[in-house]
């Protein structure tokens, strides 16, 4: 490999690593716009099942510029070709948006392709419903309230049980709690258990758990921390399942609107029944794919953050559809999704978007990908063919 091209494996990677320097960043930009070539080449290596090993990049790097074999080849494929080729990046936002603003200072995009889009990202937001019917809005303020003789506190870490004295077992009080589009909230549980409730979801639960069960039903998606405790399994109730686990940190994406129910287990065992009773029984890096219409159900081993990394703050995506893509900031984003041509729900992208920024300038950078094109007229992204 020479040195020139050595160097801009180096930067490849730190792209990638989301190290990558202004200075980097400007060769970088440099080098994708000098051939379509070079285009090429990075889509190969952004959607390469191992691209974040540095070794896989050199290796890939090098092979690519063995000319005698490769450049006759790649400089015969039609323009047409890269349109609808697979659309990859590794995403990291601080990065791009001085990436975006080089790009506008250059004038690589016109003027006209340059306009607003404006997403906004949701926050901590939810609605409690009281044991007597009551409720009260959510926020990162600190309060505190009694449900009965139960103590609940609020503050920015969010909601906690705190209860002191469970030695009097009088009728059981649930509580809810409903996250809205653009929402989310954490709710620690009396035995400390620990829950992520993500937009659109729905949680009920006991304020304090009684008998050999502890039983929630939820709606949506949740992430869960399971305190361990062998006497009293802990059951999630979705509408079509229940997963019994004794103590162990899981995903649950349970939307109404969704097919499929997915459990992602991190670490632990859960057992997944449904009305016929068991379905599967998961080991960690397991995932669970059940069809809510016909029962059928596939258990698969997956790379467990890309399903969980929104609790801290991160959406992953490797190869996934567009559609899926935006199912997810649809929620989050509180917007609704149009597509002038159904043909892009199926353009596949890889990307990293930190939920607490802006939409905007993922959504332009798998524009500069292809193929896509995204406008926003108030609380709708317009999605089209380029």
């Amino acid at each position: 490999m020479s040195e020139e091209n050595l160097k801009i494996a180096d930067i490849i990677f730190a792209y990638i690593k989301g190290t990558i320097t202004d200075s980097e960043l400007g060769e970088l930009t440099a080098w994708m716009d000098a051939a379509e070539d070079h285009r090429e080449l990075f889509q190969q290596i952004m959607t390469s099942a191992s691209y974040q090993n540095k070794e896989t990049v050199y290796r890939r790097f090098d092979s690519y510029y063995d000319f005698d074999c490769l450049k006759g080849a790649i400089r015969k494929r039609k323009r047409s070709v890269w349109k609808y080729v697979a659309a990859a990046a590794v995403i990291v936002l601080p990065l791009l948006v001085s990436f975006l603003l080089q790009i506008k200072q250059e004038g690589i995009f016109p003027e006209e392709r340059m306009r607003e889009i404006s997403l906004l990202p949701g926050k901590s937001l939810a609605t409690l419903t009281l044991s007597d019917g009551s409720s009260r809005v959510l926020s990162l303020e600190n309060f505190d309230l009694i449900d009965g003789s139960k103590r609940i506190v609020n503050d920015p870490d969010g909601l906690s049980y705190q209860v002191e004295d469970t030695s009097i077992c009088g009728e059981i009080a649930y509580n809810e709690i409903t996250v809205p589009r653009g929402g989310e909230y954490k709710v620690t549980l009396d035995d400390g258990t620990r829950i992520w409730v993500n937009s659109e979801s729905y949680i009920r639960f006991p304020v304090v758990f009684h008998g050999d069960e502890r039983r929630i039903w939820v709606s949506g998606e949740v992430f869960l921390e399971v305190t361990k405790d062998a006497e009293r399994p802990f059951i999630v109730n979705t509408e079509k399942l229940d997963i019994k686990v004794l103590g162990t940190q899981f995903n649950v994406r349970a939307y109404p609107d969704e097919k499929c129910i997915q459990t992602t287990l991190v670490e632990g065992c859960v057992q997944v029944d449904n009305l016929r009773g068991k379905v599967a029984v998961l080991l960690p890096s397991e995932q669970l794919v059940y069809d809510a219409l016909d029962g059928n159900h596939e258990v698969r081993e997956v790379d467990t953050e890309l399903y969980v990394s929104w609790k801290d703050g991160v959406y992953m995506f490797v190869s996934q559809r567009l559609e899926d893509i935006m199912s997810l900031i649809s929620k989050w984003y509180d917007v609704d999704v149009f597509y002038q041509n159904s043909a892009v729900k199926d353009i596949i992208f890889s990307g990293r978007l930190k939920r607490y920024e802006n939409a905007e300038t993922l959504l332009r950078v798998f524009e500069r990908l292809g193929g896509v094109k995204f406008s926003v007229q108030g609380k709708t992204v317009i999605v089209e063919d380029e």
